[in-house]
C-alpha cells in the first residue's frame, strides 16, 4: 500500500461521507468490485455512482480500524452510518467494510466487502426502491 491502512481508511470514510465520487474512486483500482448486501456485487463505479445517487446525506461515525494479521493487504473498519436516502428518509446502521488492497505500488482498494444487518434497512429500502 502506498500509504498507511489507517490513512487510507480515514480517506475513504472522509470521501465517501461527502459523497465525492471521484475522490473515492481515485482509492479503487479501474477492476475494482464491491459487494453490498443491498446493491449485490458490481464495480466500485457502478456502485459508488448508485450509492451516492440513492443518497442525500451521509454522516459516519468511525469506531474501529481492524489490521489483518495473516495479511497486510486486508484491512476492516467498523462505523455507524447515518444515512439520509435521495427521498428524505432517514436510517442508521453500523457496518464493517473489508477493504483488500491490490498488490503493487500504488496499492489500491482491489475489492470491498461491506457487512450490516440488512433488517432494520429492509422496509426503508423496499419503499424508495418500489
Amino acid at each position: 500500500m502506498a500509504e498507511s491502512p489507517e490513512t487510507s481508511v480515514a480517506a475513504y470514510l472522509e470521501r465517501l461521507a461527502a459523497g465525492d465520487l471521484d475522490g473515492v474512486l481515485a482509492l479503487f483500482r479501474d477492476d475494482a468490485v464491491v459487494e453490498s448486501p443491498l446493491y449485490g456485487q458490481m464495480s466500485a463505479r457502478a456502485f459508488y455512482t448508485g450509492l451516492f445517487e440513492d443518497t442525500e446525506r451521509s454522516e459516519i461515525t468511525p469506531v474501529e480500524t481492524f489490521l489483518s494479521t495473516s495479511d497486510p493487504r486486508r484491512v476492516a473498519v467498523r462505523f455507524r452510518y447515518d444515512w439520509t436516502l435521495a427521498d428524505g428518509t432517514p436510517t442508521t446502521f453500523d457496518c464493517v467494510d473489508v477493504m483488500e488492497f491490490g498488490a503493487g505500488p500504488d496499492g489500491r482498494i482491489a475489492r470491498l466487502t461491506i457487512i450490516y444487518d440488512t433488517h432494520p434497512l429492509r422496509s426503508v429500502w423496499a419503499g424508495v426502491r418500489s
